[in-house]
Order: C-alpha cells, then structure tokens, then sequence
C-alpha cells in the first residue's frame, strides 16, 4: 500500500513541478527579452545637461565686476577714495604747418618739399598706391561696432615710441591720462573712442605729416 501511495504521489507532484518550472521560465525569458532589447536600444537621455564652465570673462564683465562695480563706486565716494581722471596733459609739439586744403573725404594737402619735418619720437605715414605719385591719406578712419552703437576713431601706421605718441594724442583731443577712451589693437593700430577723426588729421596735419 505504500508503495502504490508513494507512486500515486509522484505522479500527482510531476505536472505540479513542471508547471512551476514553466513560471518560473517565464520571467527569465521576459528578462532575457528585455536585455537584448536594452541593448539594442540606446539609453534615455539625461535630463541634466552638463555645459563646459566659462574659465574667462569677457572685457564688459570684468569692468562691471570689477572696475566699475556700482557697490565698489558707492564705497569709494562715501570714503572719499574715488579715482580722479587726472589733469590733461600740455602739447608738447606745437602745430607748424596749416594744410592749405582740407576736403571733405578726409584729404588734406601735406607739406612741400622744401617743408623740414621736425624731429619727432614718432611718425605717422600717409598711405600709397595713388596715381601719378599723388601724396596719400592720414591713416586716420572711422568705425562702428557693436551693431552701430559704437563709434570709434581708427589710427593705423604710426611707428616710433607710442607712448609719446599717446600722451601728445591724448594733449591733442583733451583726455586725461587715466582715461580708458584710447587703445592699442593688435598690430599696432591705435583706437580712440567716439568719431573724432577731423580732430586727428588737423592735429597730425599740424604736425607736418
């Protein structure tokens, strides 16, 4: 009688352990569904997108943080510590030519031949390539940036010492030595702000160049 029970058992518990089985089977496979799916497809993109730090600042912000800080101002006047332009330098080279013509393209007409140019710790030499050896231009131009918001004066082709050349500049048109209105670009070239060209080539035309 045993014997038959435990066989009747076996019979009874064999479909029971395969059905298990089949389950168990079953979320392996979803599982082994679902991998090669995630592999095959790419994964989602990251709701936090990185940026690369800015590591400088651009010549705007580096004034307003640190040069001309509302803050920083308000400090300096109420401890009376603010920054005086300082006065404007005297002309050193007086004026020793009068061009004779002056037309409105920005031409004036240079020294003669006879003209000796004084002795300068600077030059400034007109521009070539005219016809029939026809004397040039001041380098001197006019230019807008920043969207025609900017107006600057363009100096080009000055050789000697520069920093002469600035402080007579700076005589020239009124500015104060600690004044940030004139620049050197890269190359050489010289920037001044706000459209005062007429105001360079009467002074350099003055100047017998």
């Amino acid at each position: 009688m045993a014997s038959a029970a435990t066989r009747a058992l076996s019979r009874l518990s064999t479909p029971l352990l395969r059905a298990q089985s089949d389950a168990n089977a079953v979320p392996l496979a979803c599982s082994g569904l679902s991998l090669s799916l995630s592999s095959t497809t790419k994964p989602p993109l990251s709701r936090h997108i990185s940026y690369p730090i800015r590591q400088r600042h651009s010549q705007t912000q580096v004034k307003r943080l640190f040069k001309k800080h509302p803050a920083r101002a308000r400090v300096f006047v109420r401890h009376g510590m603010e920054k005086k332009p300082g006065a404007v330098p005297d002309r050193k080279y007086p004026k020793v030519f009068d061009p004779e013509h002056i037309l409105p393209n920005g031409w004036s007409s240079p020294p003669g031949e006879d003209f000796e140019l004084p002795n300068y710790p600077f030059h400034v030499k007109r521009t070539t390539g005219k016809a029939n050896g026809a004397p040039g231009f001041l380098p001197v131009y006019s230019d807008c940036r920043k969207h025609g918001t900017k107006h600057t004066t363009i100096i080009r082709r000055v050789t000697g010492d520069r920093d002469a050349f600035l402080t007579e500049l700076r005589a020239a048109l009124g500015l104060p030595p600690r004044d940030d209105g004139i620049r050197i670009r890269t190359g050489g070239t010289i920037e001044v702000n706000g459209n005062r060209v007429r105001e360079v080539k009467e002074w350099l035309g003055g100047l017998g160049f």
